[in-house]
């Protein structure tokens, strides 16, 4: 039986109303996160063959219109909603020259069409320009943006089980970290942990210890667990293409008084700007609160965020930060993240999944209660 736009994962019905209150004739997804979210169904060598372009145009009051690779359609075909599925033949057909025929046959050569410009590459952006030059062109980043940061429940319980998953693999790592062991090592059975939890693949795995502990993102190292370390991870898997995001720290035997303290004042904080993702409040008010907050428990605060939305992309709007001013909803999803590093020395890490609803927020990342410092 053919699939329909309902079975979809996302909100196809407030993609077609969007598009429809919008000022866009069409608009057209480029990026393999909006083009996996409306096609429901990812082409992964539109990220690993970056000439493969996939692309869906969509118009209002009309169906979307697939536009791919010859040697993706049949899989397209099976598994996508959207049946109007066009195809250009690698290396004889270009992609763009494919789009500017179906926006012809839309009666668009001089519409006007919002565009990923965010991601198309200069030079399909200049050919579909030459091709079509009376075609009106506009960004429309925000028009995806402000659909899919709203979740539908199977978005919601996909993430769910993404985090709580994560969790699982990040407490069995810190149970059994040795000292004298290296951070590939951790990094290696963190990643083996997350895929045995039951992701796709492995988002990334900054996994560190000791002075490591006081840079965001770096690779494993080949540093090796002293005692008194502090262990820190923020780390990710992949869950039908949805993205996890999970921050923890541990010590390695009891944890200082410096420790309890600094921890104690993150955690104080962490609880009062989960609390404030209300509907109503905005990134930047949590954003404000939060800086207030680092201020009266004496803890830097020199972050640009606090936590994101979060879903095909780690970073997703709402972002907590000083000029987000889109308002929460019930039902939208986002992450609260609480930490303070100082370079080459220590840093301690906290981030928790959280929904929003009606009344008081929920905590979907539940599973390692990071509450005290974890001891190894």
């Amino acid at each position: 039986m053919p699939k329909t736009m309902q079975d979809a994962m996302g909100d196809m019905a407030r993609m077609q109303r969007e598009i429809e209150r919008s000022d866009f004739d069409a608009v057209i997804a480029v990026s393999p996160e909006n083009v996996r979210y409306i096609g429901d169904i990812e082409i992964s060598t539109q990220r690993s063959i970056r000439d493969r372009l996939a692309l869906i145009v969509w118009a209002a009051g009309r169906d979307p219109i697939f536009v791919l690779c010859q040697v993706e359609e049949a899989y397209v075909r099976q598994e996508s909603w959207i049946q109007d599925i066009r195809s250009y033949k690698e290396f004889v057909t270009p992609p763009i020259t494919l789009l500017a025929d179906v926006l012809r046959e839309l009666g668009l050569e001089r519409g006007h069409v919002g565009l990923e410009t965010e991601y198309l590459a200069a030079a399909y952006y200049n050919d579909l320009v030459a091709t079509l030059p009376q075609l009106r062109i506009a960004a429309c980043e925000d028009l995806f943006a402000r659909v899919r940061m709203h979740k539908t429940p199977k978005e919601r319980e996909v993430l769910s089980f993404g985090f709580r998953s994560t969790e699982k693999a990040l407490l069995s790592t810190y149970a059994t970290v040795q000292v004298g062991e290296t951070e590939k090592s951790m990094a290696n059975r963190l990643a083996d942990a997350i895929m045995h939890a039951g992701a796709d693949s492995v988002g990334f795995f900054h996994i560190n210890a000791g002075p490591n502990t006081g840079y965001p993102h770096m690779a494993p190292s080949d540093y090796r667990v002293q005692p008194g370390d502090i262990v820190k991870a923020d780390t990710g898997g992949v869950y039908s293409q949805y993205l996890s995001n999970v921050g923890r720290t541990a010590k390695v035997g009891k944890p200082s008084e410096e420790d309890i303290s600094y921890w104690k004042r993150l955690r104080e904080i962490h609880h009062e700007i989960v609390d404030m993702l209300r509907p109503g409040n905005s990134g930047r008010q949590l954003f404000e609160a939060a800086t207030r907050l680092h201020e009266k428990h004496g803890i830097p605060f020199p972050f640009a965020h606090n936590g994101h939305g979060i879903g095909l992309q780690v970073h997703e709007r709402p972002i907590i930060s000083p000029r987000e001013e889109l308002t929460y909803e019930a039902g939208m999803m986002s992450t609260v993240e609480t930490r303070v590093r100082w370079v080459n020395k220590v840093g301690y890490h906290i981030e928790d999944l959280v929904e929003i609803t009606e009344g008081a927020p929920i905590v979907h990342s539940d599973y390692f209660d990071n509450e005290e410092i974890f001891v190894i």
